[in-house]
């Protein structure tokens, strides 16, 4: 009977033993793929996790980098916001310095009267005669009488050549100038002299073209200039 048993064994494994073996060998392929896979699976999971530490590391560089530059940049912007406020602060101390110093009263330009006051609509000349504004005051007054300055000013021009004779102009420096006509060829001041009120800047002439003739005699024309514009002198002295 065994040998019958081992008669039919050694036949089933001839006849079978090509599949089993196949088997056996699928088996064995199917573990090491699986094993393989898994490992690779292993790998990827561990080189990701690198990646990503690498990354973050790189992110918290890049934030801190971008810190310190936005805390410069703020610093800077900071300093320079400082430094133009201590200019501005300066600038307004020195310009309240400069107003403080400065007299911004008139006094008058000369002792006389008021022979012929402003006027911006047309009045009669004996001297032309014609009709035309007085953009003035025509001081009668006496020939050779001091003129002095009306405010603290710097002088801006000193012209000779003048239909009101011998002029001197003085800037102000407040949006005001004065002008003052008629006046002796030696006046005592020059261009770009900077003088107080009261300042003796000449003396009364007989320079004039336009009003040699007129009536009152001997004058100083004297003439207020805001802006651009003539003004009235009676908004800023008193005769």
């Amino acid at each position: 009977m065994d040998k019958k048993f081992s008669n039919k064994a050694a036949n089933f494994f001839k006849k079978e033993g090509f599949y089993v073996i196949l088997f056996i060998c699928l088996c064995i392929v199917a573990t090491v793929a699986l094993l393989t896979a898994r490992n690779n699976k292993n790998q990827s999971a561990e080189l990701q996790k690198q990646r990503n530490e690498a990354i973050e590391q790189k992110q918290v560089k890049q934030t801190a980098k971008a810190d310190k530059n936005s805390s410069t940049s703020y610093d800077n912007a900071l300093q320079v916001k400082k430094a133009g406020q201590a200019n501005a602060n300066a600038q307004k101390e020195t310009s309240k310095e400069v107003s403080n110093s400065m007299s911004t009263s008139f006094q008058k330009p000369v002792e006389g009267v008021i022979a012929r006051g402003f006027s911006e609509d047309p009045v009669y000349w004996d001297s032309t005669g014609t009709y035309r504004p007085n953009l003035g005051y025509d001081i009668q007054t006496d020939l050779g009488k001091p003129v002095f300055a009306a405010m603290d000013g710097k002088v801006e021009a000193v012209n000779t050549a003048t239909q009101d004779g011998v002029e001197i102009i003085l800037d102000h420096q407040n949006g005001l100038k004065t002008v003052y006509s008629n006046l002796d060829p030696n006046v005592k001041v020059s261009v770009g002299k900077i003088v107080k009120k009261g300042t003796v800047i000449g003396i009364v002439g007989k320079t004039t073209l336009r009003s040699a003739y007129e009536k009152y005699g001997n004058h100083l024309h004297f003439a207020v200039i805001k802006g651009k514009e003539f003004a009235d002198p009676g908004k800023y002295i008193k005769y």
